[in-house]
């Protein structure tokens, strides 16, 4: 069942040879890329002021990483210990690479996930070419590139493109049937390909299982040993990695994202399930849509051709994963590439469908397709206009407190919510309320002590000076999930800046406190002579 090298174009439609010669769909749909990511770009180059800012500061803990692992050898946040705050085992990797060969810059990152995201055009068109003509894959490649969002993800900065590229080519390897036994080199590469998913991002493992439960049900056992070597290796030398440093055996953004503190209790899991289902149908309703279409058509061909239900039901298994284990939503980063390898699965049975299914049935299918794609295309206008402006917002906020923090505190210690490019542009000694880049928070929200009075403690045994906090993410209880609690009442706040828009961090203020009280004057002179530098929409308000 797995796929073999060069068989593919044999079952190609056949097609005029001046049509081919004329043009490639996927170079269309390159090209369709390339405006979208160029006109988001400049939008946000002018929103911002005439600086180039990406739109997640997780962008810039990537880039932290990369510059402390390129000038120093250090994997963490800042240079001064290890760190695992990174989803990523791999992207940073190729980040400290680039800076390696042309130095530390802002544009790295950009420039993978582009490339990256450019590649899956032609991986998802090679999956094409067996069941659709050249018009028809024109047609399939553009709404690829728009209902993914590929033109979001691939400016971003961040390893999605990387793992929805990863995961078409995977899924290659179920699309065709195959029933000669496939080569040394091709189990090599297979398992080579499992590996590099599963270091881009964890939530591979969630198509790796249901891969190896087939390969298991069809007594493949070489495919079988290969991806389940390929899929240990990057996880298990993570693991290996990071005890070995201190750290947990997953980077804490993976244990943190997926616990809400060690529950022994089955309901209370049950409920934490139930919980996450509720709040990702709630951010990634269409999803669930997409997946409910590839239910009906998995089902379809289940009845007619087992063979065409696997990819399929790859898919489906691993959406059920990603709503029930992990996240959505957030410009579509957490689940592009289901979107993607749905939006490219459907599009090859699409034609089957159609010979197939009765004529109501297929119509059926048909328009509930068509509504969603007419959700999609709502949905990806909406983001041309607010990637923009929640760029903007990170300028305004994340950008402008690393900016402080280099100008005053450049090697202080330093408490935040957002540690991206605080962390980027200084050598500070981050602490980090979240838990990514701290051991001793990341226990305590583990455990379930993460208290005001353990906050207390712990920040006066670390000797931080200041905090810049977002106050409505502090609370008992925690008003969300990477949130804290009340903040201890000895700190001082002696300033505020106003930002009228609450985009990402959901507040409209930054805080800043003076962790040791004696740094309260001096840090309130030093908030007062920055507003100076700051963008006309950011107000100081000191207390």
């Amino acid at each position: 069942m797995l796929l073999q090298t060069g068989q593919a174009e044999s079952a190609a439609p056949t097609q005029a040879a001046g049509t081919t010669a004329k043009y490639s769909p996927a170079l269309i749909a390159a090209g369709l890329y390339a405006v979208c990511t160029a006109a988001l770009l400049v939008a946000s180059w002018i929103y911002c002021e005439h600086h180039f800012i990406y739109a997640m500061d997780d962008t810039y803990i990537t880039m932290a990483m990369a510059k402390n692992l390129a000038l120093r050898g250090v994997w963490g946040v800042t240079p001064w210990a290890f760190s695992s705050s990174n989803s990523s085992p791999i992207f940073p990797l190729l980040v400290a690479a680039a800076y390696r060969i042309f130095g530390v810059n802002r544009f790295a990152p950009l420039v993978l996930s582009w490339v990256f995201g450019l590649l899956s055009i032609f991986a998802a068109e090679r999956l094409l070419v067996p069941f659709l003509n050249a018009k028809q894959r024109t047609l399939a490649l553009i709404l690829f590139v728009l209902f993914v969002p590929l033109f979001v993800v691939g400016i971003i900065g961040m390893e999605h493109s990387l793992h929805l590229l990863l995961t078409l080519l995977f899924l290659g390897y179920f699309l065709p049937d195959a029933t000669e036994r496939i080569s040394a080199k091709q189990l090599f590469l297979f398992g080579l390909l499992t590996a590099l998913m599963v270091s881009a991002r964890y939530e591979a493992l969630f198509l790796v299982f249901p891969a190896g439960c087939i390969l298991l049900a069809t007594r493949r056992w070489e495919p079988l040993l290969a991806i389940s070597i390929g899929a240990a290796v990057p996880v298990c030398g993570y693991a290996a990695f990071s005890l070995a440093h201190g750290g947990y055996w997953l980077p804490n953004s993976v244990a943190l994202k997926g616990a809400q503190g060690d529950h022994p209790s089955l309901s209370h899991m049950a409920a934490n399930v139930a919980a996450r289902i509720a709040s990702n149908y709630h951010d990634g309703t269409q999803l669930f849509w997409v997946l409910g279409i590839i239910a009906v058509v998995a089902a379809v061909f289940a009845l007619r051709d087992r063979r065409r239900a696997v990819p399929l039901l790859l898919v489906l298994v691993a959406g059920c994963f990603q709503i029930t284990l992990a996240q959505v939503g957030m410009y579509y980063r957490y689940d592009s590439w289901l979107f993607g390898a749905g939006i490219v699965l459907l599009a090859t049975a699409f034609p089957e469908l159609q010979r197939i299914l009765p004529k109501q049935a297929f119509l059926a299918i048909y328009f509930a397709i068509l509504a969603a794609g007419g959700l999609f295309v709502l949905l990806s206008l909406a983001q041309m206009h607010m990637v923009p402006r929640i760029a903007r917002n990170i300028y305004l906020r994340q950008w402008q407190m690393a900016r402080f923090v280099e100008r005053y505190y450049p090697n202080g210690v330093v408490a935040a919510n957002d540690i991206g490019a605080i962390n980027y542009v200084s050598n500070i000694h981050c602490y980090d309320f979240v838990g990514l880049a701290n051991p001793e928070i990341f226990a305590a929200r583990r455990s379930g002590g993460y208290t005001t009075g353990f906050l207390d403690r712990d920040t006066a045994a670390q000797h931080v000076q200041i905090a810049i906090a977002y106050d409505r993410w502090f609370g008992d209880p925690m008003p969300i999930e990477i949130g804290g609690p009340p903040l201890p009442r000895s700190w001082v706040r002696v300033a505020r800046w106003y930002i009228p828009d609450p985009t990402i961090v959901g507040d409209v203020y930054v805080s800043f406190y003076a962790v040791d009280p004696t740094q309260a004057k001096a840090l309130r002179s030093d908030v007062l002579q920055f507003a100076s530098q700051l963008p006309a929409a950011v107000h100081t308000l000191p207390e």
